[in-house]
């Protein structure tokens, strides 16, 4: 089959590596993807040096729309993509799948109605955002979850684990890879930091990320004092920092899944979160990680203190959050499943405009 991929997001971020894990996925099953994009050098460029097809174009995106022609299936990844597939699709006629990543519900506008009318399969990627969509008014019928997934194997490049280690010498780090905006709620996190403070002076918080609210959180660090907490900023190459965290925090508000989780997992980084959205689809309490209630930086830290001191229950999350990774979340499970999801909607008429 001919996909064409639409992901018109200007950075690089979970969605976007998700994009291009589907579309390795794909080729290894004998599938021809191309990637619609906006100028975007974080994600263009590694598309194509993965050796896939990129059409990139510029606003308006809607006079783009004949880029959208002789492919076999239109798989929307974003909301702007998914408008300028359903704004098009009676000229293109191919079958619209649309990848919904968040647990928030889109809104009720007449043109929301319109756009997702015009999908075939809307993929949830976990239960969660299902439930949310299903609320919302999508018929379940037309939706699928399909998880999102990881490599099992990447090479963490130990010369830049090494530095990393050079640069906190004899600290615990509890680390967090995630953007600095509202959802991901640092605020919480920073909270938490506080109150480990007071318990523990070898425990560093290790930030990997940047957003639009780094300001106003290095000014809260600053106000309550923390001498535990370092913003790294955004890394092109994050994964150096899995290799020296001793446990790894996400205390999210809104969470669709939780990539950065799966990350943890594979590389066998014991994990606390919030209970946000499908957090507790992968996080299984006390047997792949531990969960906290959102916005309780009391209970995340109670969390993270006792990881740190547990190491029976390190062991065995970390294990069973590998085995689990393994058994569901790898890049070829969700690339077989979307395959399936495909040759559903290619078999069934789905091209047909409702």
């Amino acid at each position: 089959m001919r996909i064409v991929h639409i992901n018109l997001e200007r950075g690089w971020r979970g969605g976007e590596r998700q994009t291009l894990f589907l579309m390795q996925g794909l080729r290894s099953l004998g599938h021809d993807s191309t990637l619609l994009a906006r100028h975007n050098d974080g994600f263009v460029d590694r598309v194509r040096e993965e050796g896939f097809p990129v059409i990139v174009m510029s606003k308006p995106f809607f006079f783009h729309g004949g880029s959208l022609f002789g492919f076999d299936i239109v798989h929307a990844h974003e909301t702007r993509g998914l408008q300028l597939a359903a704004l098009w699709k009676p000229f293109h006629q191919s079958p619209l799948v649309y990848t919904r990543r968040v647990d928030t519900p889109p809104g009720r506008h007449t043109i929301d109605r319109l756009k997702y009318t015009a999908v075939d399969r809307l993929v949830a990627i976990s239960g969660k955002v299902a439930e949310v969509m299903t609320g919302w008014g999508f018929d379940p019928p037309r939706m699928k979850v399909i998880h999102s997934a990881v490599p099992l194997r990447q090479d963490l490049g130990m010369d830049s684990v090494e530095k990393l280690r050079q640069r906190f010498p004899d600290r615990t780090i509890v680390g967090c890879v995630a953007s600095l905006e509202k959802r991901k709620d640092h605020g919480t996190l920073l909270d938490t930091a506080a109150i480990v403070q007071q318990e523990r002076g070898d425990v560093l918080f290790v930030l990997v990320g940047d957003g639009d609210l780094r300001g106003e959180l290095e000014k809260k660090a600053l106000k309550l004092g923390l001498h535990n907490v370092v913003f790294e900023g955004y890394q092109d190459d994050p994964y150096p920092y899995y290799g020296v965290f001793d446990v790894f925090v996400m205390t999210s508000r809104v969470e669709g899944l939780g990539s950065s989780i799966l990350d943890a997992f594979r590389y066998r980084v014991p994990v606390v979160a919030t209970s946000a959205g499908g957090i507790p689809e992968i996080v299984k309490d006390g047997r792949t990680g531990l969960l906290a209630r959102v916005g309780d930086p009391c209970a995340v830290a109670g969390c993270i203190l006792r990881m740190l001191d547990d190491q029976g229950l390190h062991k065995s999350c970390t294990e069973n959050a590998y085995a689990l990774l393994e058994k569901e979340f790898t890049i070829e499970t969700m690339a077989r499943s979307y395959e399936a999801l495909y040759r559903e909607v290619a078999g069934s008429g789905a091209s047909r405009v409702r």
